[in-house]
């Protein structure tokens, strides 16, 4: 459910409204990091407003529209775009500087993603197509997702209990022994 806004208190009115532990629920609090200097591997002033059975996920990026900043993924779905070292060089150009075309102070947290792909946004702009969020995210592959994708879904199996797989090897034995690719 997306509650938005980074207001913690809002999953936790809503998970016990549901019944929340003592109903055998769990559940995940995933937020941008946003500007905020928290350190997912510390225990943050956010966690300690949750309660028994709600689990915390800040993004170590700034905006869970940043893990969509794949220059591959904008291509599939944008193919006029220039190549991943001019989109790169693009979105660092457009993080150092601020909406006014001055400097900006570089942060912590990265580039201001949801500027960049948001309607309007800068990075559509000056590709001349809108970019939509979730368009990238469909277009992107399984080895473009960020580790912090990754470990988003393994959190989220985990509370399922439902067993994480690795990926299907893409190489097989053969008869003889040897391997044959698939």
């Amino acid at each position: 459910m997306i509650l938005g806004g980074r207001q913690p208190a809002r999953a936790v009115d809503d998970f016990r409204r549901r019944g929340g532990a003592p109903a055998g629920l769990s559940g995940l609090v995933v937020l941008d990091r946003d500007d905020h200097p928290e350190d997912p591997r510390e225990e943050s002033p956010t966690a300690r407003l949750l309660e028994p059975g709600l689990e915390l996920f800040i993004w170590s990026l700034r905006h869970i529209e940043s893990y969509l900043l794949v220059p591959a993924a904008i291509r599939r779905i944008a193919p006029h775009a220039p190549d991943d070292r001019t989109l790169l060089a693009w979105i660092d150009r457009h993080e150092a500087t601020d909406s006014r075309g001055g400097a900006a102070p570089r942060r912590r947290a990265g580039p201001h993603a949801k500027r960049m792909l948001g309607a309007g946004g800068a990075l559509g702009e000056s590709l001349g197509v809108e970019l939509r969020a979730g368009e990238i995210a469909k277009a992107m592959r399984r080895d473009e997702l960020h580790d912090d994708v990754h470990d988003l879904f393994a959190r989220i199996a985990a509370l399922r209990g439902v067993a994480m797989r690795p990926p299907a090897s893409a190489v097989a034995a053969s008869p003889d022994g040897g391997s044959l690719l698939d």
